[in-house]
């Protein structure tokens, strides 16, 4: 029988407390691992309920990227939600990378309390490489990262799938939609070191949601994976923050 597993370290998560949970979302080619900091911070110092959720396709073998679409994603976002209302009174949504995409598209179609997206791509049709991915998934099923990509503590994979691309294109898309349309807290994360999203990401999501003035923090040494980087202390505190304010 052929059975995948999970890679060490990016198995789900899930840190019982108190009646506030919070769903927590990986990255694009990473895993559960990314958020399991901020998670256990969470849940020691705030008392709340955090669930790290893991994504299709994710964690396991990178051939699995080449099957789950931006559906399956949204899907099991919606059911690591729904798990978390059996628990709790309030819900709120932390991710990173892809993570914040998702996240903030479910600050708009699902009932939670507030969201922080860290990391987060404004878009990633503005590359032209990007529109390519679909007919190069026919003849390419992978190739490797760049060096700027990921992070050695994150459990990730070392390479990318151009029909997850697409796949992950189609879901910036979507968000971009969604923005106009949130009526939650919203705190944006981005590192000045990140040289993997647009430079301006955190802007270009703020101006579309200017009329809820989202709160914003600008890092000045990590990379992209903020939550396993140098300054994660200080993402974990102004998360639990600002979930703690709007509590």
């Amino acid at each position: 029988m052929n059975q995948t597993l999970t890679m060490p370290g990016a198995e789900p998560f899930l840190f019982p407390g108190n009646r506030t949970g919070v769903l927590l979302i990986h990255g694009f080619t990473g895993s559960p691992a990314a958020m399991r900091g901020l998670g256990e911070y969470l849940n020691q110092n705030q008392g709340y309920t955090t669930l790290g959720i893991r994504l299709p396709g994710h964690g396991t073998q990178v051939d699995d990227l080449r099957r789950p679409a931006w559906r399956d994603w949204l899907t099991t976002v919606e059911d690591g939600l729904n798990l978390l209302r059996g628990m709790c009174d309030q819900v709120y949504v932390a991710g990173i990378s892809m993570g914040g995409v998702l996240t903030l598209i479910a600050a708009n179609r699902y009932q939670v309390q507030g969201v922080a997206a860290l990391s987060t791509p404004y878009g990633l049709t503005g590359d032209w490489r990007v529109h390519l991915m679909r007919p190069l998934s026919l003849f390419v099923p992978k190739f490797k990262k760049p060096a700027a990509v990921g992070n050695r503590a994150e459990t990730s994979y070392a390479y990318f799938v151009p029909h997850a691309i697409a796949e992950a294109a189609e879901l910036a898309k979507i968000m971009q939609e969604s923005l106009t349309k949130i009526n939650i807290p919203v705190l944006l994360i981005q590192s000045h070191g990140d040289k993997v999203i647009e430079p301006n990401a955190l802007d270009l999501i703020s101006e579309q949601l200017h009329r809820l003035h989202p709160e914003t923090l600008w890092l000045e040494k990590s990379g992209h994976i903020i939550t396993l980087d140098q300054e994660r202390e200080i993402v974990y505190r102004k998360v639990a923050d600002f979930f703690t304010t709007i509590t």
